[in-house]
């Protein structure tokens, strides 16, 4: 029996995130009041599990050798933001020291499994799609769980009135993760396995970088996407990791493999580029180093460069990615949220592990089959049992997991 309504059914626009303004002329201490205070209930739930975790992985000395470290590692304004969530949370399970740690979760080695895909139109417009592939579940008052996607939303950085960045975000973040200059470029930041908190913390004694506090400042000062990534390729960071950057000129986009603290080794895959030249029109990034084979656990990298052989360039639109960055090989029971954005014309999209991708021309050919409508059901399911040792092995925090 042919499911013609399924076409409908998946072309629904999502509904939005939750959206707040920080304005960068307000004082440092007063810009996440709305959105502190917006979020409080689960602010609170979700300090007893991040302490509860942060005390059984590290000791009270370990802990305070990241804060000093970490303190020392970004600028003046972050840490007076920090403070004025503190003051207005007035809770010993969040003080600024641990919405320090908080903010830097991945340099202490709570990884995410996530994915980056960039693709230019025959024009050289470049869109970058990601899916956040993370879990972080609390107890609510009320008894119930939440997770990621419920405290997910987007912030818009404004400076002389005029909208310069938007992020998508969780309570307390302030660095970036993911990210958009307007008219400029797009961050992502992906774990890369390697990731090991005793050499992060090693490599930030030695002077290297945590990202997300300093990746903001770069946004916020850093208009254009060449200047960017020259400066990101060349920064000193602490944490080996993956950046995925598009641009708003014409065939700008780039995935930058970082090893710790300047490494540079020779297996390190070199900076990879969308080269309309050479025919190259997307690049696709993991977590594994696209010049070695993926590990065995893993095979969203071949399945999903399998289904990108079959498709043309001249398909590449929003619709396009967003179909590509939620097709059944990379979107998965851990994405957390998917954002789609494209710097040359200001477009962006947030939506959460529950909602269908926003209203858009589908790409699919012919009617659509119950079988079609089956799949994704079915490749979550095989996605459970394909990820169930490696998703042990990259939780850090208690009680998270698909």
């Amino acid at each position: 029996m042919m499911c013609r309504n399924l076409l409908f059914l998946l072309a629904m626009p999502a509904a939005a995130v939750p959206s707040f303004d920080i304005h960068l002329e307000t004082a440092p201490e007063l810009r996440w009041a709305e959105v502190t205070k917006y979020y409080m209930k689960d602010i609170l739930a979700m300090g007893e599990t991040f302490n509860r975790t942060l005390h059984s992985k590290f000791t009270v000395d370990s802990l305070k050798e990241w804060v000093d470290v970490l303190n020392s590692k970004v600028p003046q304004y972050f840490l007076d933001e920090l403070r004025g969530m503190e003051n207005i949370i007035n809770s010993p399970l969040w003080t600024a020291d641990h919405i320090l740690l908080f903010n830097h979760l991945y340099e202490l080695e709570s990884p995410t499994m996530c994915s980056g895909l960039l693709a230019a139109q025959e024009d050289g417009t470049v869109i970058h799609g990601r899916n956040m592939d993370y879990s972080f579940l609390y107890k609510m008052p009320d008894g119930s769980t939440h997770d990621w996607p419920d405290v997910t939303y987007d912030v818009n950085f404004w400076r002389e009135g005029k909208k310069i960045i938007t992020s998508v975000a969780w309570p307390m973040s302030v660095g970036i993760h993911t990210a958009m200059r307007y008219d400029g470029w797009t961050f992502e930041q992906n774990t890369r396995t390697t990731n090991n908190h005793s050499l992060n913390l090693e490599a930030g004694k030695q002077g290297a970088l945590p990202f997300p506090m300093n990746m903001r400042h770069l946004m916020q000062t850093i208009p254009d996407f060449s200047t960017a990534l020259a400066k990101i390729a060349s920064t000193n960071w602490m944490a080996p990791q993956y950046f995925i950057m598009a641009g708003a000129g014409k065939f700008e986009g780039a995935v930058v493999t970082i090893d710790r603290a300047h490494e540079h080794l020779a297996t390190t895959p070199p900076i990879q580029r969308i080269q309309a030249n050479k025919g190259i029109w997307h690049l696709l990034q993991t977590n594994d180093d696209v010049n070695k084979p993926p590990p065995s656990f893993d095979p969203r990298r071949p399945l999903t460069e399998n289904l990108l052989a079959t498709k043309d360039q001249h398909e590449v639109n929003e619709g396009f990615v967003w179909d590509m960055i939620r097709a059944p090989t990379l979107f998965n029971p851990l994405t957390a949220f998917t954002w789609v954005a494209t710097p040359a014309t200001g477009y962006h999209e947030t939506i959460v592990h529950s909602e269908s991708p926003p209203q858009h021309l589908m790409l699919l050919e012919g009617p659509l089959t119950v079988q079609d409508s089956r799949k994704s059901i079915k490749m979550s399911d095989q996605w459970r049992q394909l990820f169930k040792r490696p998703l042990a092995r990259y939780q850090m925090l208690q009680g998270t997991g698909a």
